[in-house]
């Protein structure tokens, strides 16, 4: 029996050990290779190698002077449509944009002609630019907006392919504060951005403790009660009278 539960014990603690290090592997995660939802438009690469001819800056200008009033401002859906290019339409049609519902943003812009912009990202067939406009006379509460525009050219003219806000400057009383993207970041407790490093949750080591908690206790109980029932044995032994031997062979 003390053999058996000596075994026993052995078989119980490695199978523990050997459980604990299973569980305490991580195991890796499959990358889901479909989109779950929109993912948005692709971030331009810059290219310092390409020059924007005055020509297509002047193409550019006269594009944005139609389509900002059209589009952003919403004075023609159908004018913003004939100078939309694919991505702007690929996710909605003309109808929608009649109805108002529209990927380009709405705003009062103050502006007619648009020139002297900067440029982002300049490709073979692509501009990406940004574009400060005003509001309307009336409309100041809304602040100034910057829109990122992205002009392509296809079939020897100019369409924009993208338009969406990159910066907000709302008037206050002693100036102008931007809303951009770091006002959208998690707030740090100090005067920088936090550097704080991720740390690992401790419920992953409760299983593990669990089984070499019971690969502990399990043989030290068998131990335990063997010890306990060989001790009564040995007494309930040691209690019993031995019958006497006999003095003589005879006898």
């Amino acid at each position: 029996m003390r053999r058996r539960a000596f075994w026993i014990a052995l078989a119980l603690a490695a199978a523990g050990v050997a459980a604990g290090l299973i569980v305490s592997i991580p195991s890796p995660k499959k990358e889901n290779a479909n989109p779950t939802g929109a993912e948005g438009p692709a971030d331009t690469v810059a290219s310092s190698n390409l020059h924007l001819a005055n020509s297509d800056r002047e193409a550019i200008d006269s594009l944005l002077a139609k389509f900002v009033p059209a589009a952003v401002g919403r004075q023609s859906a159908t004018t913003a449509w004939s100078l939309a290019g694919p991505e702007l339409k690929a996710a909605s049609t003309l109808a929608q944009w009649k109805k108002g519902t529209s990927p380009v943003p709405a705003f009062p812009v103050r502006e007619k002609t648009f020139t002297g912009w900067p440029t982002m990202a300049v490709e073979k067939n692509a501009v990406t630019l940004s574009l400060l406009v005003h509001p309307k006379k009336g409309e100041e509460n809304l602040g100034d907006y910057t829109f990122a525009v992205q002009a392509v050219r296809s079939e020897g003219r100019w369409l924009v392919n993208r338009l969406y806000t990159i910066a907000i400057n709302h008037p206050v009383r002693n100036g102008q504060h931007e809303i951009g993207p770091a006002d959208f970041q998690a707030p740090s407790g100090g005067n920088g951005p936090s550097q704080s490093k991720p740390r690992i949750g401790s419920s992953w080591l409760l299983p593990i403790v669990a089984i070499l908690s019971i690969a502990l206790v399990v043989p030290l109980v068998l131990g335990s009660t063997l010890f306990v029932r060989s001790r009564r044995r040995k007494r309930a032994v040691a209690d019993q009278e031995m019958p006497r031997l006999p003095s003589t062979p005879g006898s």
